[in-house]
């Protein structure tokens, strides 16, 4: 007796989605223990900017500053990787029964380093870790922010 299963292929986006995921929950276990990273160092605190990052419905992520000003949008080809990232951090705030929406934190170190820091979870994640193409869509939303505000982190 013979069986004959039809072999289905899974769409791309799904296959990037799950390395993606499976890489961001091998990152997090090795190095998002809770505690933050330590930057006082030789790695003083450049300047940062408080956060707000939206799912919309096509998958592409909407950046907010605090005070409301938009900043560009990582369409979705793009915002795989944040919105795994974004997941990771969210199910710390979920188990810490803190508010979701809460903004992030994006720091730059003296040496360059970008930091997404969870200030409601005290989680700190180096995010040249990911690899310079993950990296590069937070430093563009570090130079945006810098644009929209006259290069004035705080």
């Amino acid at each position: 007796m013979t069986s004959s299963v039809g072999s289905r292929e899974l769409p791309r986006p799904v296959l990037f989605a799950a390395g993606v995921l499976l890489v961001l929950a091998l990152l997090i276990a090795a190095f998002g223990n809770g505690k933050t990273t330590n930057t006082n160092d030789a790695t003083p605190i450049v300047a940062s900017y408080e956060i707000s990052l939206t799912t919309r419905e096509d998958g592409s992520i909407l950046p907010r500053l605090t005070d409301g000003r938009a900043l560009p949008a990582i369409d979705a080809e793009r915002a795989g990787f944040v919105s795994g990232v974004i997941r990771g951090l969210a199910r710390g705030r979920k188990l810490g029964g803190i508010d979701a929406l809460a903004p992030y934190r994006l720091t730059r170190l003296r040496d360059g380093r970008l930091l997404l820091v969870d200030t409601s979870t005290n989680t700190s994640l180096d995010v040249g870790l990911f690899g310079s193409d993950n990296a590069r869509i937070f430093a563009d939303l570090w130079r945006a922010a810098d644009v929209l505000t006259g290069n004035g982190g705080r």
